[in-house]
């Protein structure tokens, strides 16, 4: 895979926007063409829905890896009941096959949600939650990002969060990394067992840092991610 320019799908998190991969995009090396999936953040999609939105823009006849951020992991785990011929390597980023902190989720939905957004876009709040000790464009850049979704949108995406089904069975055999954030106070590491109880061959790799890992550690992030893509053997393309 190293040998050609490879095609990598990002699924973005909560926020939907994409906005958040901006840094690491920077650090990507030339091998890889990354195209960002943007979830539509101006009227609310069911989860049906979002899974529809992502298999309209896959790739068809090249081959291509997908990356799953947070919110995007249980998407990505149903399009892999049926994975595509040219999928090549999934990476999952800080994220789950169910929500393993429903009290939150709860919380959220009981309070005001319009006011539980913008405390949560606060500096106190978002670093202690997402960002940690991120600089403070990327704390700027992660506000933006929630402030730029309608707040239909956003509680749509939380009630996704509250109500999803069981994952279906995989039928993915491919390569499959796991990027854990080492203090990430959102998604705890009993998550990824989970996920690797349905993707054994899923390899796990901690980075350093907080819940919006690839923002947050945009170097280590890329890094992980191209020694990954590096080490797939040449698939053959699909016509």
């Amino acid at each position: 895979m190293a040998s050609q320019k490879t095609t990598l799908i990002l699924l973005p998190g909560l926020d939907g926007t994409g906005l958040v991969f901006e840094p690491l995009l920077k650090h990507l090396p030339a091998t890889i063409n990354p195209v960002v999936v943007c979830y539509p953040g101006e009227e609310p999609m069911s989860f049906q829905s979002h899974i529809d939105f992502v298999k309209d823009r896959l790739p068809k006849g090249k081959p291509f890896v997908l990356l799953a951020e947070s919110f995007s992991g249980p998407i990505a785990l149903q399009l892999l009941a049926d994975p595509p011929a040219n999928l090549v390597g999934v990476i999952f980023v800080a994220t789950f096959e169910r929500y393993p902190k429903p009290f939150l989720l709860d919380m959220a939905r009981i309070l005001p949600q319009g006011a539980l957004l913008k405390l949560f876009a606060t500096n106190l709040l978002c670093r202690f939650f997402c960002l940690g000790s991120a600089d403070r464009k990327d704390v700027a850049l992660f506000q933006k990002a929630l402030t730029s979704v309608k707040l239909s949108a956003m509680s749509q995406r939380l009630k996704i969060l509250a109500e999803l089904p069981p994952p279906p069975e995989t039928n993915y055999n491919g390569p499959c990394l796991y990027l854990q954030a080492s203090q990430d106070r959102l998604v705890p590491e009993r998550a990824a067992a989970r996920l690797q109880d349905h993707l054994p061959q899923m390899q796990r790799q901690q980075i350093a840092g907080p819940h919006i890992i690839l923002l947050a550690r945009p170097e280590a992030g890329a890094r992980a991610i191209s020694n990954f893509i590096d080490g797939i053997a040449d698939p053959p393309c699909t016509s």
